[in-house]
């Protein structure tokens, strides 16, 4: 989860997960260093931008990071691509519609290719490609030619799994070209006392031992877990009988993410 420092304006759009009421966004070690290395890769060679890879495990806060941070640094310029496809097809078709190019992407590959390059020659963008690792050596090449390209002012983030770190670095072209790389790991111990009562008012009074004993059995670091823990329990208390906190509860809970496993102490 993350933040904007110096009590900058928090970001419009919900990117909690499932729209989480009350969830706060809160700055962690791994979202302050993506915010300095947005900062950086977009005011790269003169303000016309560079490229910049976040990658690490499912549910650690890239994504909300990113986006969060771009909605501040780059509200009005960016534009967020996340694909069901890894073919170079679904990425024109993807951009030709966030362009708001008209009608429907040209059926020719190098028609359409043309119009997404003039479009992007019209002013500074970022684009941000989430779960980057599904695109195929066609779809990255075709991003590298656009931030290439001389007349464009493109800034790319990609945004992917642990895997994404390796599939870029087999690509020596586009590997060369990335200006930073941030792994994003799970939240230690000592990260979770202190982010975990500041992200939902749920988890402010509960005692330190219960939030690591909470981790240790099902979130181990991992934001989206907590987030879905946190959503069951504000439903849970919210609504009839209204349950306090507890540890049973919290089992209760526990086995409807995960259904295979008993919760003991």
């Amino acid at each position: 989860m993350t933040t904007t420092p110096d009590n900058q304006p928090a970001t419009s759009r919900n990117y909690h997960y499932l729209g989480l009421p009350q969830a706060r966004a809160i700055l962690t070690r791994a979202s302050e260093e993506t915010y300095a290395n947005l900062l950086t890769t977009l005011r790269a060679d003169n303000g016309n931008g560079a490229m910049m890879c976040v990658h690490g495990g499912v549910g650690l806060g890239k994504t909300f990071a990113v986006g969060s941070h771009l909605d501040d640094l780059a509200p009005h310029t960016t534009l967020r691509i996340k694909l069901s496809s890894s073919k170079i097809q679904a990425l024109r078709a993807a951009l030709y519609k966030k362009l708001d190019l008209p009608g429907e992407p040209p059926a020719g590959s190098t028609r359409c290719e043309t119009m997404i390059k003039e479009a992007l020659t019209e002013a500074p963008r970022v684009l941000v490609v989430d779960e980057a690792q599904w695109l195929d050596t066609r779809a990255f090449e075709f991003i590298r030619e656009l931030h290439d390209d001389e007349d464009t002012r493109l800034a790319v983030i990609l945004v992917g799994a642990e895997n994404c770190y390796q599939k870029i670095k087999n690509r020596p072209a586009l590997d060369s070209r990335i200006l930073i790389w941030q792994r994003y790991t799970p939240l230690t111990p000592g990260e979770v006392l202190t982010a975990i009562p500041q992200y939902h008012p749920l988890w402010t009074d509960v005692p330190a031992e219960d939030l690591l004993w909470i981790d240790d059995l099902a979130c181990h670091g991992n934001f989206r877990q907590w987030a879905k823990i946190t959503y069951l329990l504000h439903e849970a208390t919210t609504h009839p009988p209204h349950p306090a906190y507890s540890r049973d509860l919290i089992r209760a809970l526990l086995s409807r993410i995960d259904p295979t496993q008993r919760h003991f102490d």
